[in-house]
């Protein structure tokens, strides 16, 4: 498939690298009943333990572009890639939840700067546009197969070898993806990278913190505390203020022209929601499992294969609808497909068999295969070439957002009303998903046109 040897090496120590950012990802969730064991934590605690890669991931990610762009995206790839790999030793050892929070905070600041200069490293290493196609098809099914593999090696290292084991491997891989990084990779840097607006960088850091410690707290504290009531106003007056330096800036984070485009403003606002579930409901099913259905770690990722898995494959074999004819068709019919499973995992709280469960997430994971490649589809194609990173960019961003999002709600609902507070999730992401439907049902344009089929997307 590709003729030079080099490039060939670069791409392996590209995916490599971020194929431990998406194991981690889904891994670590099946090992959630461990920690709880282990460090007699509560909800919350599991809560800051995901929500805090997340979110520092989430918000550093279009700033992880820039730096690349401005100062070589093989430097900010490799510091990403060893501040990972340094965090995950860190998150290995931790003696308690405070330590791990800490460390998985500065893991997804690492994972936030590799995720952008991936792609830009891939098309510098692959100059021809069919090589680099073959390229970034590969790296998407790496990066998937990531995503994939977690709950079940995560299932296996946490039954036989203890949580801990589940970062303890991203050592020899990160080391050998940074020797191979550092050995075949050419560095890239944009001919005219943009500023990085820091102060609007920082309000929205402080505003996703402020949202997060309130929905978390309102699990343990109650919605209408003092402390929580005053942690949403903060996130409000946070949020109003990056608005208003947006506005000013010469050269904003989220450029405002990229909105004015309704197929754009709606796949974005898709992206958070489909990750609000998708990262809310792998969050809350682990629990489920463990300590309703009392399913140990490997059985319990077992029974979530389907979820991870069938996204990949039905996004290969569905490959050939993927052009702009067929973007409107996959977005309905997988959101549709989506409220559909997560009704069904609703249904199955009863005293229902296992089988009802993988009938819920098989169908939540089939509307993701169709979701996310014809979502990627419409945000690159409604934006202009000159700006096609930033747009993929703040489509990921709007993802990890909404599964911060999903994490810390589901999570809260489910700490503070347990079997209710899952039929709640649910039923929210029934809603949502049929909402967003109608949304795009009548503001994404009509077929147009195909123009060639856009590869499967990230899992991030």
């Amino acid at each position: 498939m590709f003729r030079n040897r080099a490039a060939q090496y670069a791409l392996y120590s590209i995916c490599f690298g971020f194929f431990l950012v998406l194991l981690d990802t889904s891994a670590l969730n099946v090992a959630m009943v461990s920690l709880e064991r282990q460090f007699h934590e509560n909800t919350s605690g599991l809560q800051w333990v995901v929500n805090s890669y997340t979110l520092v991931f989430a918000s550093f990610l279009l700033t992880g572009g820039a730096l690349g762009d401005r100062f070589g995206a093989k430097r900010w790839y490799q510091i990403g890639l060893l501040l990972f790999t340094a965090m995950s030793v860190a998150s290995a050892l931790a003696p308690n939840v405070g330590w791990l929070i800490a460390a998985r905070s500065l893991q997804g600041l690492g994972a936030a700067l590799m995720l952008p200069g991936s792609l830009s490293l891939l098309s510098h290493a692959f100059p021809d546009a069919e090589q680099r196609a073959h390229a970034v098809g590969f790296w998407a099914g790496v990066v998937s197969l990531g995503f994939a593999a977690g709950p079940l090696l995560g299932g296996l290292l946490t039954h036989y070898l203890g949580w801990r084991s589940i970062f303890w491997i991203n050592l020899p891989v990160g080391l050998l993806a940074l020797w191979m990084n550092q050995r075949f990779v050419a560095e890239a840097r944009a001919a005219n990278p943009r500023p990085i607006d820091w102060p609007a960088q920082a309000l929205i850091l402080l505003a996703m913190v402020s949202l997060n410690f309130g929905l978390i707290g309102a699990g343990e504290s109650g919605w209408l505390t003092p402390v929580n009531v005053t942690a949403f106003v903060l996130t409000l007056v946070l949020v109003v203020a990056f608005l208003r330096v947006e506005r000013r800036s010469a050269s904003p984070v989220l450029p405002g022209s990229l909105f004015s485009h309704a197929t754009f403003s709606v796949c974005v606002l898709l992206g958070g929601v489909l990750n609000f579930s998708m990262y809310g409901v792998l969050f809350i099913e682990s629990l489920y499992l463990q300590n309703v259905r009392h399913l140990g770690p490997l059985r319990t990722g077992l029974v979530i294969i389907p979820f991870t898995v069938l996204p990949t494959l039905t996004t290969r074999v569905i490959a050939r609808y993927n052009g702009r004819d067929f973007i409107k068709l996959r977005l309905i019919g997988g959101q549709l497909l989506a409220a559909a499973g997560a009704l069904f995992l609703g249904l199955a709280l009863g005293q229902t068999g296992v089988t009802e469960i993988l009938i819920g997430l098989g169908l939540l994971g089939v509307a993701m295969g169709c979701i996310m490649p014809a979502m990627t589809a419409g945000v690159l194609a409604s934006a202009p070439p000159a700006l096609s990173g930033v747009a993929s960019g703040i489509l990921n961003a709007a993802r990890q957002v909404g599964g911060t999002l999903g994490v810390a709600l589901m999570g809260t609902l489910l700490a503070s009303a347990h079997d209710a507070g899952m039929i709640w999730s649910f039923g929210l992401t029934t809603v949502l998903f049929v909402i967003m439907a109608a949304v795009t049902r009548w503001y994404i344009p009509g077929p147009r046109r195909a123009t060639g089929v856009v590869p499967a997307s990230s899992m991030a």
